[in-house]
């Protein structure tokens, strides 16, 4: 799977860019420690009447048995958090809201505005030190930059416009968003229960389908660029009074104009025009006493079929048929989320996935599909069981088991079994889940089979070397959100 995250490093000079980032790190270093010293006892947003601040972060450590630097690797076969997500590498997401006008009441006109930020690090360094990550630089890009106006001629609609996200669906042990993970640049208006917007999206460098294209490389200057267009809405159907139970069902739509350059100029072969649609829904079951579940679908077909280790739809999978569209493709993403609570003794989380890409490219006659690709089709489950244990209130130790798998193509399938043991720190003593700021010590064994070695599938083993059907991670990490 390709990473989202790119590299924009630009260092004119070491010694000027080693000055700069001292500076950035001991404003960075001195604003968390302003900010988790003024940190309320519970999660919650810092600020004042019309101004609010609010911060993620995970930032730590890691180290292998083996000697290799596996900050960041994670051992996952599917990509990301799903299966477990404690090899995370280091994040912080910043957030500020403005309350433009801020009404006496929840039913009262109000205007806001949210800026979040996404910072990361690159080459796998540590996340901040003196010369921050080795004189590379660090990313900083938006996430969100929106204006917001509520109650909006009528009590219950609200409109926005700007970059923003287009998501509900969570899961924490997995940091997996699904059903209608969707992030852009456009608007969009609310009312009530139901949710629309038009998002606009664009890849950059390799990508399927192609945005960037290059109709005649002997004429320079003349390369096209065009974007997606994803029309998208939801509605949630409420029911069952205080058990609050809820079935919501989203929808998505996705237009790619072809490249042309004026009429009668014929199209690129690698930049016609093409189209996707999604549907979706998802059951939500409250069971009382904080007890939970959540059970979701999601079909998307054409340029709209990503899917494949929780992809969003609009990452397209595969590659395109003999016309040079995707038309014929699809994926499907399945997901069981469940939270239980064990009184004051434990909570419990478990979370199930399953996906499958068929592309549009087919194997010509004649011509046998091999393990090296190009994969007609793609399959990938997972299975994971998180326990959080209230042994004090200022010590919640966590267990974390996770079965996963992987098929690409006719490769053989790749499965691991994962166990993490995180002793886990909690100042505040909120006896949940949920409570930040964490210190944890983290260790995690991976189990893999010979298929997932030899593929080396994770992260880890194409870290590491793929040397060992067994992997160990050892770490230390804090998180923080309010």
């Amino acid at each position: 799977m390709t990473s989202l995250k790119t590299d924009r490093s630009s260092v004119p000079s070491k010694r000027i860019a080693g000055r700069r980032t001292v500076v950035r790190a001991l404003g960075l270093v001195a604003a968390s420690a302003i900010c988790l010293t003024a940190a309320p006892r519970s999660a919650h947003a810092v600020g004042s009447e019309n101004f609010e601040w609010h911060w993620y972060s995970r930032l730590g450590m890691a180290w292998s048995v083996y000697g290799q630097n596996i900050q960041g690797a994670s051992m996952n076969l599917l990509g990301f958090g799903i299966g477990g997500r404690y090899e995370e590498d280091d994040y912080s997401e910043p957030s500020f809201v403005a309350h433009v006008v801020k009404g006496a009441t929840p039913d009262d006109f109000f205007v806001k505005s949210e800026m979040t930020f996404a910072i990361w690090k690159q080459y796998g360094g540590p996340f901040m030190q003196p010369a921050s990550n080795g004189g590379q630089t660090i990313t900083v890009q938006f996430n969100q930059a929106y204006i917001e106006a509520g109650n909006f001629l009528t009590p219950g609609l609200s409109v926005w416009g700007g970059a923003r996200f287009f998501r509900e669906q969570y899961a924490p042990i997995g940091d997996y968003f699904y059903l209608d993970d969707l992030s852009g640049q456009g608007g969009g208006i609310k009312y009530e229960n139901l949710n629309l917007a038009i998002l606009g999206y664009r890849g950059f460098g390799a990508t399927t389908p192609a945005y960037n294209i290059d109709p005649d490389p002997t004429i320079p200057g003349d390369e096209i660029e065009r974007f997606r267009t994803i029309f998208a809405g939801n509605y949630k159907f409420e029911f069952g009074g205080e058990a609050k139970h809820h079935v919501k069902v989203h929808a998505e739509a996705h237009v790619l104009q072809a490249a042309k350059q004026g009429s009668g100029i014929p199209t690129p072969a690698n930049g016609k025009a093409d189209f996707g649609g999604v549907i979706g829904a998802k059951l939500h079951l409250g069971l009382g006493q904080g007890n939970w579940s959540d059970t979701s679908v999601r079909f998307g077909t054409g340029i709209a079929n990503g899917a494949a280790g929780g992809a969003k739809t609009y990452q397209t999978w595969g590659a395109a048929n003999d016309e040079g569209t995707f038309a014929g493709s699809f994926g499907i993403e399945a997901v069981e989320h469940v939270g239980f609570r064990i009184g004051d003794a434990a909570a419990l989380e478990g979370l199930a996935t399953f996906h499958y890409t068929k592309a549009a490219y087919e194997a010509p006659a004649g011509v046998t599909p091999t393990a090296a690709g190009p994969h007609e089709k793609q399959m990938d489950f997972s299975v994971q069981a998180n326990a959080t244990i209230f042994a004090h209130k200022n010590f919640h130790p966590v267990v974390e088991a996770s079965f996963q798998g992987r098929k690409d193509g006719v490769a053989d399938l790749g499965t691991a079994v994962k166990v993490s043991v995180v002793p886990t720190l909690v100042p505040t003593g909120e006896l949940s889940a949920g409570a930040r700021p964490h210190f944890k010590l983290i260790y995690t064994a991976a189990f893999y089979n010979d298929a997932a070695r030899e593929q080396a599938l994770s992260a880890y083993l194409q870290r590491t070397g793929a040397g060992s059907n067994v992997g160990h991670y050892i770490g230390a990490r804090t998180d923080w959100y309010f």
